[in-house]
């Protein structure tokens, strides 16, 4: 008993340090605790530092070329956007560029192996969507990038995605039991109605040619010339459903018994000469006729829930220092 006193009176003592150090006179322990933060802050305002990612510095020269790439992507200028509003983009695109690095760094730990020549193909296929080299090489330089740097992005882009699929391939695989489980699940709403997107809508094979609406004497003109054979009609068929036609259209060409050449309709995108070849019913769909939609759409949920949570992970377990006074 005589030895817990003391124990407890030890304890008293420390304690009595610590809350006289750290909360009254500003001790040198309170200082030991402080000055890594106040020492990060101060080399932060020096190098224009915004956060430290597992200790390596992103910088606030990085984040307006990140924030000038968000903004031009989305055919946004900055000068335009409300302070308050550009300072939330600036903390979001923070984020997002804190996740990217850190993918950056735990794919470039991993040493995940990604061949030359898929990473080659990646950036020709990339390249290959501008209508010429110099209109790419134009947009590169728009967010700051030459030829070569925007080559050696385009491979670091390829490089985290393909690491990102391999640590996310086993949490996204969909099966068949699960797709056909989903479908049934939301085919239809309540009280049996088919949802749309999980229906086939009643539809007409038709032919159409369209007049401009101070064309009227043509349109009757043609209109008889092509009834009476004498004119060959329109183009190409194809079918189309109500909801792809002007109202005054769908309502001619699916009202019961409508067939062959129609009279001239009027709508606000002109004269319509129509021919009614054939016409099909509305009809539910089977799982086959959506399955390769259902299965995209559920490996794209997946992966994206995947991907968050393998972020919110790689945080957890990162060293994460901001400095949002430098944002």
């Amino acid at each position: 008993m005589k030895n817990l006193s003391w124990r407890w009176m030890l304890y008293l003592v420390v304690g009595g340090y610590l809350v006289l150090d750290l909360k009254v006179f500003h001790g040198p322990l309170r200082d030991a605790i402080r000055n890594p933060r106040e020492a990060a802050l101060v080399e932060a305002r020096e190098r224009g530092w915004v956060a430290l990612v597992n200790r390596e510095p992103l910088t606030k020269a990085q984040l307006d070329l990140a924030v000038a790439r968000h903004l031009y992507q989305r055919g946004l200028d900055a000068a335009a956007i409300p302070s308050k509003n550009l300072d939330m983009i600036r903390r979001g695109v923070l984020q997002t560029l804190i996740d990217d690095t850190l993918v950056r760094q735990y794919a470039d730990g991993d040493r995940h192996p990604v061949p030359e020549e898929e990473t080659a193909a990646f950036v020709a296929a990339w390249k290959a969507g501008f209508a010429s080299r110099d209109d790419f090489l134009a947009r590169a330089a728009a967010q700051g990038l030459d030829e070569k740097s925007l080559d050696a992005e385009l491979a670091r882009i390829w490089t985290r995605k393909r690491w990102l699929e391999n640590r996310i391939a086993p949490g996204i695989e969909v099966t068949e039991e699960e797709a056909r489980q989903w479908f049934e699940n939301n085919r239809v709403e309540t009280g049996g109605k088919p949802r749309p997107g999980f229906f086939e809508p009643e539809a007409v094979r038709l032919r159409e040619t369209l007049l401009p609406a101070t064309d009227e004497a043509k349109a009757r003109q043609l209109h008889a010339d092509r009834k009476n054979g004498a004119e060959p009609g329109g183009d190409e068929p194809r079918w189309r459903s109500r909801d792809e036609l002007p109202e005054s259209v769908a309502a001619a060409v699916f009202a019961d018994g409508a067939q062959g050449w129609l009279d001239p309709i009027l709508s606000p995108e002109g004269w319509h000469l129509v021919e009614v070849l054939e016409r099909r019913e509305s009809r539910a769909l089977a799982f086959e006729d959506v399955s390769d939609e259902i299965f995209a759409h559920l490996e794209a949920q997946r992966t994206e829930e995947t991907v968050r949570d393998l972020l919110e992970k790689l945080r957890k377990v990162a060293n994460l220092q901001l400095f949002p006074e430098n944002i």
